[in-house]
């Protein structure tokens, strides 16, 4: 019976090609959307999975409170690690983990790196298999393991085991290791990553303070294997014995306690968007919020969208088999059997969809894997869970979409099909509200586009309060760097102004209390190089002075913005005293409000302190916009002359605020692809209501031709109801379009942007008009025009 309904089926869908492809195509599309979602899903939610035998191992967390709410931190302070190695009631093994930047140097190059330090039991805890060497000679002194990767970039078709490589530390002192042993690729979706590792011993030889001393304020990464699950309790108590010994020694950043977190726990916790984020993660990020959400909700409304117009095309393909149905009733054939032909039917178009999402699948990776900086890729060898939901989805989407027009068809009565008294209505309450389901999703997806591209040029336009986009930052090490640079540049006509800092606005800033009266803030607090900094960022001085240029302000003066004088109630600034975490100092002058946290967030109260030149951790260059590209080049050019043996490290201001300008076009192009896609679906469903609706009416449309009604009057007639459904999706996706942009995105993420105005909702529906014009209007305006001659006598 099955082989009678799979011929039949095949028979049926060969001698209606236009059908098949519609469902095919739509389908097919959307089912590579909900695999690449799927692909997106399981990469996250396999974080660390090929680690083993982790049921014993913890990360040690640090609580502290922070504005009246209790914080898990993912690190402890150093002496404590050390305290536990000696008295380990109850711990089996500890695993310390700490990583610098460094500069590695290969012959004549150098380059940015960061290096590891870890104790050889990591190794132990977690799986990093070897490709060569072993790990004897970890704990020496000299001796590093580097990735696969490190070894691939650096010594390419070496033999990577016995080079030599130069470490270049944080305070400028360098150590040449030998590479022992290089591990395997590491798996990207795995918490812990390295390039280059070596003994925890190696990264505290040159400290200033000893590793056990509580005033050391180094903050690691520290795992333990317990001996058993009841040891965590005494494990914790034991610990907390330390916290009033911390607190003495680092009173600036006090703790209440210590928690252990099973490794499991590690990926679901790294993700701030997501309940039981731990605050100070050292570790890969595992990002399971928007990243996960966004592609699944959007491949899902993607699905419903085609399902939805699959069962509108199946109810207008069927009407041209009612007699078939007919007859098959008549010779015997029960309805069940009806419907599990029309099922077999959608499952064979279902099958061959999932075949061309294979495709689609392949030529949207490499775009997907740039938008989400992740490499995702079908493993169909050992991921069953991947070829189940690719055999799940479309079996799902063929009951989905095929049971309502099965079973709508099949209930019809034999002699009344036969006697031409049984005909297919063009729609009803299902058909209507699933197009209005369609569009105004499609509506909804316009609407967010068109604002996200008013939001991206308002970004463009807006002003930040500084010179955002006219200044390149330089990072130096110390006062040699500084002078001998800046000594230089300035030389280049291109280049406006220089000046140094210690803290740069936008990347570095620090909060501290403000005190002042009975007013109380947290404010942001940047260490800058007086008026030449003031000048080259582009801040304006409101009132007041600059910094005198001797330095003596350093230690006793601040400049403040608007924000900070509202907050603390200040009226009459110039000469006002304020505490900054117990430090007294004098505002002598006040600057314009700048955007600190770009768009994001609200302008905070800031205030400004002088450095000194020998503390300058940055240079800041300003130029003209359109010549900035030719001025960082230079930039470039003149480090590697004057300090060739420390890599350029720099970046442009706007960088800062790359972020939410590629947020925007993420938001942008993701609704744009949306409202495309649900578009094209949604105007073919309804062209397959209006090619029923014509057929229906044929009679009625050549009986109105013969008493004189015009095309447009037909054209009037045909197109009526199915302009009050896209009326009705137009404002109910406008209101949901506004609710998301209104309350969401301007209400949460961006404190910032453009007015939203009517242009959204007048393009929305100009574009949604002029789509289903173009797509339907051929067919109407053919209908419209026939001769009613013909049409009669068809009938």
């Amino acid at each position: 019976m099955f082989s009678n309904y799979l011929k039949i089926a095949l028979r049926v869908l060969w001698r209606n090609k236009i059908y098949v492809v519609l469902n095919v195509v739509g389908l097919g599309f959307a089912i590579a959307c909900c695999i690449l979602a799927y692909l997106n899903y399981n990469y996250r939610a396999n974080f660390d999975q090929h680690h083993v035998h982790t049921e014993q191992i913890y990360r040690l967390n640090s609580v502290r409170l922070v504005d009246g709410s209790r914080q898990p931190w993912a690190v402890i302070p150093l002496p404590l690690a050390q305290a536990m190695q000696k008295e380990a009631a109850g711990v089996e093994q500890v695993a310390r983990l700490s990583s610098a930047a460094v500069v590695v140097k290969i012959k004549e190059n150098t380059f940015d790196e960061q290096i590891d330090y870890a104790d050889k039991s990591l190794f132990d805890f977690f799986t990093f298999p070897l490709k060569s060497g072993n790990l004897s000679g970890f704990g020496q002194p000299d001796q590093v393991i580097i990735s696969e990767d490190f070894a691939d970039k650096y010594f390419p078709k070496q033999m990577p085991l016995g080079q030599s490589l130069t470490i270049i530390g944080p305070e400028g002192r360098s150590k040449v290791y030998t590479v022992a042993a290089v591990t395997q690729k590491i798996p990207a979706n795995s918490s812990i990553q390295f390039d280059i590792i070596t003994s925890f011993d190696n990264g505290f030889v040159n400290g200033h303070i000893a590793p056990d001393d509580w005033a050391n304020p180094d903050l690691i990464t520290t795992f333990v294997k317990l001996k058993n699950e009841q040891a965590a309790r005494f494990v914790v108590a034991n610990l907390n014995s330390y916290v009033a010994l911390h607190n003495r020694n680092r009173s600036n950043w006090p703790i209440e306690g210590f928690s252990l977190q099973p490794f499991s726990e590690l990926a679901t916790t790294s993700d701030i968007d997501m309940p039981g984020y731990v605050y100070g993660n050292q570790l890969t990020v595992n990002p399971r919020g928007v990243l996960v959400i966004v592609p699944a909700i959007m491949s899902l409304f993607i699905l419903m969208i085609t399902c939805f117009n699959f069962t509108n095309i199946s109810i207008a393909f069927a009407s041209g088999r009612l007699k078939e149905i007919g007859i098959r009733k008549v010779m015997g054939g029960f309805r069940s059997q009806l419907i599990r032909q029309f099922l077999t039917e959608n499952i064979v178009l279902c099958l061959l969809a999932s075949v061309l999402a294979l495709l689609f699948v392949h030529l949207l990776l490499p775009a997907v894997s740039q938008l989400t900086n992740v490499e995702l890729s079908p493993d169909y060898s050992r991921d069953y869970g991947f070829w189940l939901f690719l055999v799940s989805i479309p079996a799902v989407s063929a009951i989905f979409s095929g049971l309502y027009p099965a079973m709508y068809v099949s209930s019809f009565q034999p002699v009344q099909i036969l006697k031409g008294k049984t005909s297919l209505a063009a729609s009803n309450r299902f058909t209507r509200f699933l197009l209005i389901s369609q569009f105004s999703l499609s509506c909804f997806a316009l609407v967010v586009g068109i604002v996200m591209s008013q939001n991206a040029i308002f970004q463009k336009k807006v002003d930040f309060g500084y010179a955002v986009n006219e200044v390149a930052v330089v990072e130096i090490s110390n006062p040699r760097e500084y002078g001998v640079f800046t000594q230089a540049i300035q030389q280049y006509p291109e280049i406006k102004s220089v000046a140094g800092c210690v803290q740069q606005i936008g990347d570095g800033t620090y909060t501290q209390t403000a005190k002042a009266g009975n007013g109380q803030a947290q404010v942001q607090v940047a260490q800058v190089g007086g008026e030449a900094y003031l000048n080259t960022m582009g801040i304006r001085l409101l009132q007041g002075r600059h910094f005198y240029d001797n330095g003596a302000d350093a230690d006793e003066s601040i400049l403040v913005n608007q924000t900070f004088l509202q907050r603390l109630q200040i009226k009459e600034p110039l000469g006002h005293r304020v505490t900054l975490d117990s430090i007294n100092y004098t505002i002598v002058g006040v600057v314009n409000d700048y955007k600190e946290y770009g768009l994001h967030g609200l302008v905070p109260p800031c205030a400004l302190r002088m450095a000194k030149p020998a503390d300058y951790k940055f240079v800041v260059v300003r130029s003209d916009k359109d010549r900035l590209s030719q001025v960082t080049q230079h930039l470039q050019a003149a480090w590697h002359k004057l300090i060739p043996n420390v890599p350029y490290r720099g970046y442009l201001q706007s960088d800062l605020i790359e972020k939410e300008i590629r947020m925007t076009q993420a938001f942008r192009l993701i609704a744009f692809f949306l409202a495309v896609v649900t578009l094209l679906l949604s105007a073919s469903g309804l062209f397959a209501q209006i090619s029923l609706n014509i057929d229906k009416r044929s009679k009625e449309i050549g009986i109105r031709k013969v008493l004189g009604a015009s095309v447009l009057q037909i054209i009037g007639l045909v197109n009526r109801e199915f302009i009050r459904i896209l009326l009705v999706a137009f404002i109910v996706g406008s209101a949901l379009g506004y609710l998301f942009t209104g309350k969401f995105i301007y209400g949460i993420i961006y404190q910032y942007h453009a007015d939203i105005g009517p242009a959204p909702y007048i393009g929305t529906f100009l574009v949604v008009l002029l789509c289903c014009g173009v797509i339907v209007g051929t067919k109407v305006y053919r209908a419209a025009n026939a001769n009613p001659i013909k049409r009669l006598r068809t009938e």
